[in-house]
């Protein structure tokens, strides 16, 4: 065996055996010493792969990108599609959803698109989630149905996949007791098959769903588990999502003061990985907790950060709940007419961009409905124990 095909055979049995970091190294150097295109392109989508898994999301997708292009040269359509599958999961993680549609919609032009690897059914699957995070619920509904139809039922893995998709369109298109039914069927799977990624990541949905229910011990216990199993994964991304996640539960219920070591963890993971909208979240969660402590300079400060982060991924969601957060410290510094202003602006921003959850949000925050947020199950008892924005 020629000493290149020894190297890529031995970073695929490092990939195999979860060792990410040996498996990129090995990648690597078998790119080093060999200039055929076909074995270039494979190359480059394995390391992407390997890369992907420690959450090293830029890197990845230059390489998903590198590969696609040997692809394009050579005519292979399935091996493009699954490049440019890998490509849209990095600019999902990393928040720049309108990126993933772009590519998206380059490539549903081409013959390949319905190509049958990778499986038609988890590309209907990452469409759907591309359009979750555009607020285009209408088509993340209409990618979902299709990948129902397309999905086995001894699928477990598929099966598993599709309730966490479905978990996530439904909670942020405002359903979130339909949510939490299709995250703990994703939850259910993803421990019959042993698989700790997935639990948690299924772990962390139910826990953010139970967190605007009104489930506050459930909401920190599941993000508490999933925190456990990404560290036991070494992923990175999920682990700034588990400690924002913890950090959240204590903001709306419980002691602020220990959510802010962990939104600082939070944040400098998510800023080290790349990912400006998520780390905006934990600034604004910091914000919330500094402005519950009576820390009024460093809430602000916390908001501005958040806000910057916001626009420069063009998180619309990301803006609003800034806005309604410096509403609240506005309030509790007796200034009424700015507080107004920001509630104002929060809502006509949630309106234009078909936001329902945030705009009912609004409502509840300005006392323009006695119940507002009635319709979206999270009863006046829930609300009662809010100690912040969930």
């Amino acid at each position: 065996m020629p000493l290149s095909l020894k190297i890529i055979s031995d970073g695929e049995k490092a990939f195999s055996r979860e060792r990410w970091g040996e498996a990129e190294r090995l990648f690597t150097k078998a790119l080093k010493s060999n200039r055929d295109l076909f074995l270039r392109a494979e190359i480059l989508y394995r390391r992407a792969e390997s890369r992907r898994s420690q959450s090293k999301f830029i890197l990845a997708l230059a390489d998903y990108w590198a590969s696609h292009q040997y692809y394009r040269k050579l005519n292979i359509p399935s091996e493009r599609l699954r490049t440019v599958l890998g490509a849209s999961q990095c600019l999902r993680i990393l928040s720049r959803y309108p990126d993933a549609r772009r590519l998206w919609v380059s490539v549903a032009k081409q013959s390949f698109y319905n190509a049958p690897d990778p499986s038609p059914a988890d590309v209907r699957l990452e469409r759907a989630l591309v359009a979750r995070g555009e607020g285009h619920w209408a088509d993340a509904r209409s990618y979902l149905a299709e990948a129902k139809k397309l999905i086995n039922e001894k699928d477990l893995s598929s099966r598993q996949h599709l309730y966490w998709v479905e978990g996530g369109v439904e909670r942020f298109s405002g359903h979130p007791r339909e949510a939490r039914v299709a995250f703990q069927k994703a939850t259910a799977l993803a421990r019959e098959m042993g698989d700790g990624r997935a639990l948690a990541y299924a772990l962390c949905g139910w826990a953010g769903v139970d967190r605007v229910l009104g489930y506050e011990k459930g909401s920190f216990e599941n993000y508490q588990k999933a925190y456990a199993e990404f560290q036991k994964d070494k992923d990175l991304f999920g682990q700034a999502y588990g400690l924002c996640g913890q950090a959240n539960a204590l903001r709306t219920f419980g002691d602020a003061s220990l959510s802010l070591s962990l939104y600082r963890r939070s944040a400098g993971l998510y800023n080290r990985l790349g990912d400006a909208s998520s780390e905006g979240f934990a600034w604004w969660g910091l914000g919330g907790s500094f402005r519950r402590l009576g820390q009024w300079t460093k809430s602000r400060n916390a908001y501005v950060q958040a806000t910057a982060l916001f626009k420069k991924s063009k998180d619309d969601r990301g803006l609003v709940m800034a806005l309604l957060g410096e509403a609240r410290l506005a309030d509790d510094l007796k200034k009424v007419s700015l507080s107004k202003a920001k509630r104002t602006t929060a809502r006509s921003l949630a309106r234009s961009k078909k936001l329902p959850y945030e705009m009912a949000l609004c409502d509840h925050e300005s006392g323009v409905s006695s119940s507002p947020l009635a319709s979206f199950g999270i009863s006046s008892d829930v609300l009662s124990r809010w100690k912040d924005i969930p």
